[in-house]
């Protein structure tokens, strides 16, 4: 593509050569440093594409080979030029256009964004917006490196990201932390104990640090003290002391029981093509956009497919322009029952999609017990869900202090 342009800016010529030795003049050119292309045997002789400045230096090898060139068609920005010298209209235009593309170029017309999965990429785009580093902000107000420290400070699921701006296009990529949310590590001062996040019985349990309240096979509440961040210290006596703390840190998997319902009316309404279509192209230039004021549309329902491509000149040179093509397509609304094969069907897809849900969070399905009943006009799917995940969520450690009556130790005597 940025030969081609070179190509078309500096000109060139489709030219015939013909006479007595074609192959000799070819290999000369060749000695020379002459670039010819698009080589083809023609008639007497070979056609050919060269530069201008190539075809200057032609004089001495024609003369030497005894042959002969002929300009078959003139090619580039050169002979364009030359051809409208006295339009001042259309040159004025030409140099207008020019101008706007080098003033264009110093904008930011495309975002790509690379490596992201837990965050979203309309989330990414924010986040440029409120640093006033998105689409339209000039390049040279851009920090790239402040942009990196920034994102990575805002959300602590990035762990590494590099910005870089190519032409007018910035491309963002993105390395996440995808562990679970309990395993982000805590505040250096603060002191957390580990308490149930959701309902369930224990099945495994590794203490790293801090004391179990609970062991395998007990069963837990929302809330409840699976391990304390705070270690009794006893005297001789049997008695506290006084207490140490230390953040707790366990791995606690628990079996909990998922709730499961999901409705499905006995009747819909599907959407019927009648055939009928049509389509409309529209230009966006920025925030404007210029309608086709021909178009027109019978009354009807239409589902609108829209395709949108922003034009660009090279693989990082992109445009604020945007090419819209819009798809009206005719459809009826016509109202059907489902069958109990179809019901059957679109439960278990529901119930499909449902679980790959849970799956796609580290959550590990180990039955599921799902019924379908027909109540009321309506199908009903319900039943239970049993997986094993972790259930560990943090709480601040409540800080017992010891008094000094409480440290001394009892006096038994009479």
């Amino acid at each position: 593509m940025l030969l081609s342009l070179m190509k078309y800016f500096r000109g060139y010529v489709y030219v015939r050569l013909t006479g007595y030795a074609p192959e000799r003049f070819l290999n000369l050119c060749g000695n020379h440093d002459i670039l010819i292309w698009n080589l083809k045997p023609c008639e007497d002789g070979y056609c050919f594409c060269i530069s201008v400045q190539g075809f200057r230096k032609l004089k001495p090898i024609l003369k030497k080979t005894r042959t002969k060139i002929t300009i078959l068609k003139k090619n580039g920005m050169p002979f364009q030029v030359y051809r409208y010298r006295r339009r001042k209209v259309f040159a004025a235009g030409l140099l207008l256009f020019c101008g706007l593309l080098y003033y264009l170029s110093g904008f930011v017309w495309n975002i790509e964004v690379n490596g992201n999965s837990y965050l979203s990429e309309e989330v990414i785009l924010d986040f440029l917006s409120e640093e006033n580093a998105s689409f339209g902000t000039k390049i040279s107000d851009i920090d790239c490196a402040g942009l990196e420290e920034r994102l990575r400070s805002r959300y602590s699921e990035v762990i590494w990201t590099s910005i870089k701006i190519y032409g007018t296009k910035m491309t963002v990529d993105l390395q996440e932390n995808l562990l679970p949310e309990e395993q982000y590590e805590q505040a250096d001062d603060a002191v957390y104990d580990i308490v149930a996040a959701k309902d369930g019985v224990i099945t495994e349990m590794i203490t790293r640090s801090g004391t179990p309240c609970v062991t395998a096979g007990t069963e837990v509440k929302k809330g409840d003290l699976l391990v304390g961040g705070s270690l009794p210290v006893l005297n001789d006596d049997g008695e506290v002391a006084q207490y140490l703390y230390r953040s707790a840190d366990a791995d606690i998997t628990a079996r909990v029981v998922y709730t499961y319902e999901d409705e499905i009316p006995e009747t819909y309404v599907k959407k019927v093509p009648t055939g009928n279509q049509k389509t409309d192209y529209q230009l966006t230039v920025m925030n404007y956009t210029i309608k086709n004021p021909f178009f027109r549309t019978k009354e009807g329902l239409y589902e609108i497919i829209t395709d949108m491509k922003q034009l660009h000149m090279t693989d990082n040179f992109y445009l604020p322009v945007y090419l819209v093509k819009k798809t009206y397509q005719e459809y009826e609304n016509v109202e059907q029952t489902y069958t109990e094969a179809e019901v059957k069907k679109l439960a278990s897809e529901n119930l499909k999609n449902y679980i790959s849900d849970l799956e796609e969070k580290g959550i590990q399905i180990i039955e599921k017990n799902v019924i379908i009943e027909r109540k009321n006009q309506k199908y009903v799917a319900k039943g239970t869900i049993e997986a094993l995940e972790s259930i560990v969520s943090y709480q601040p450690t409540e800080i017992i202090e010891i008094t000094s009556e409480e440290r001394q130790p009892t006096d038994e005597s009479d």
